[in-house]
């Protein structure tokens, strides 16, 4: 009940500061003279000091409901997708709180050039201590904006791989396949080699790779890879399936059937259904799959 009652209040509060604020501004003459007495009557510094927190207030919850009606129609278009309207949204809400903020020390009475130069001599000092965060901080802007990813995608960033869930100004949330979720710093995706298996398009290659028997016939052989991935709506028709002879190892010669499927994120399982079905195949042939095995000679003295 209480948590009801605090949410209830937390939604109806800043509406109602800004509406009196609204008031204030815009009202008959008497109400004004009767407000504006009642502000006067206090301190300057009280009396900037509020007119700078409901200015404040009023500019982000009127650029906040101006976004709400603006970038939903905005975001209909084709061109933009998640990642894209997270990234604007948030850029909106910085430059929003940036406004606002500036207009309200104004009020105050604060020179802006001189804070200008106050944070900029701040930054230098800042920037020693906190270059870690600052470059993460860059580094979120640069991929929200440039986007190498999106939420959603299969990603492999060094040794993680994994599906992207939320893309941070600081860093990025990648769920792994063992469901395990890894927060990875965007300075660390930037500076990196980064794997996107998804972002173009969800199509992607498989390769099986098997050996066969030195007495097997060769063309017979490619003939039955080719002919596990017939029939599979899972697996692309263009460009079409094929296998072809990669080495000669010291047991075997290998064979590689290389095909793409139409969702990546299916790679395991269709790999595991055409290793079956080739296995079957190879053995209702009389195909050879030989494992590793040692000839040894001994001579014997005469």
């Amino acid at each position: 009940m209480f948590k009801k009652l605090y949410l209830l209040i937390r939604r109806f509060t800043l509406p109602m500061i800004v509406f009196l604020f609204l008031i204030y501004c815009f009202s008959d003459e008497s109400l004004w003279i009767d407000f504006n007495s009642y502000v006067s009557s206090l301190r300057l510094p009280i009396r900037r000091g509020v007119l700078a927190l409901m200015l404040f207030l009023s500019i982000t919850y009127l650029l906040r409901l101006a976004r709400n009606a603006f970038l939903p129609h905005l975001f209909h278009h084709p061109y933009f997708n998640k990642t894209m309207e997270n990234s604007i949204t948030a850029a909106f809400g910085y430059i929003s709180v940036l406004i606002a903020g500036l207009i309200s020390l104004s009020v105050i009475g604060v020179n802006l050039k001189s804070l200008g130069l106050l944070i900029s001599a701040f930054s230098v000092g800042l920037g020693f201590g906190l270059q870690h965060v600052v470059n993460n901080f860059i580094s979120g802007i640069l991929i929200l904006f440039e986007r190498p990813f999106r939420i959603g995608d299969w990603i492999v960033i060094k040794d993680k791989e994994g599906i992207v869930r939320k893309i941070n100004i600081r860093s990025t949330e990648l769920e792994t396949f063992d469901k395990a979720l890894i927060i990875i710093p965007n300075a660390d995706i930037i500076s990196g080699d980064l794997t996107n298996w998804t972002l173009t398009d969800s199509q992607g290659r498989l390769t099986i790779t098997v050996g066969v028997g030195y007495d097997s016939d060769l063309e017979k052989v490619l003939q039955l890879a080719t002919s596990i991935v017939r029939n599979d709506s899972r697996i692309l028709s263009d460009p079409p399936a094929s296998a072809i002879v990669t080495s000669f190892d010291d047991n075997s010669i290998g064979i590689q059937l290389r095909c793409y499927i139409g969702n990546v994120m299916q790679r395991s399982v269709i790999k595991s259904d055409l290793m079956i079905r080739l296995q079957k195949t190879f053995h209702d042939n009389n195909i050879e799959i030989p494992f590793p095995q040692r000839v040894v000679q001994i001579m014997r003295g005469k």
